[in-house]
């Protein structure tokens, strides 16, 4: 019986083991990774005035983009392919070296046209993923309590068995 307890507790141990690696590795990708080709270069005319912005989150193309002055956001996001889908459109982050960083809701800009932002130099867009709803490390907590639980549960049942 001793030795069934010290394996249920070692397997205990190697599973909260195994879920703390794995949130190690997480925490170590960045939730706003950039493609392997991410710079993009748009010319609509020769010798024409290009910018440089930073799209980076829930895009299908992050990258670095030269574009035309003047571009506005919601064009810059349909050459970047779009928003995936889990990007919160409500809360899109710009900013750059000469202001503050700007909160836009793309889903009113979508409504009403003239409120799209217009791009400048080095400006640097966001786009965040959505909250989900049950955070991972909340759901590795409930999972490492869950197995916890169930073992010392079949430990007590095995106990009662061999009694009888």
């Amino acid at each position: 019986m001793r030795r069934f307890v010290a394996s249920v507790l070692l397997y205990c141990f190697l599973i909260s083991q195994s879920f703390a690696s794995q949130n190690n590795l997480n925490r170590n990708n960045s939730n706003y990774t950039v493609n392997s080709t991410s710079e993009f270069i748009f010319e609509s005319y020769p010798n024409q005035e290009l910018i440089s912005i930073r799209l980076l989150g829930a895009v299908k193309n992050a990258g670095l983009y030269h574009i035309p002055s003047n571009m506005k956001l919601t064009t810059l996001l349909a050459l970047a392919g779009g928003t995936n889908s889990d990007a919160n459109l409500e809360n899109i982050m710009i900013g750059n070296d000469q202001n503050k960083m700007k909160d836009i809701n793309l889903e009113e800009t979508l409504k009403n046209a003239k409120d799209d932002y217009t791009l400048v130099s080095n400006d640097i867009v966001l786009i965040k993923n959505k909250s989900p709803w049950i955070s991972n490390d909340s759901f590795r907590v409930f999972s490492v309590i869950s197995v916890v639980l169930t073992s010392i549960l079949t430990a007590i049942v095995i106990k009662d068995r061999y009694k009888k």
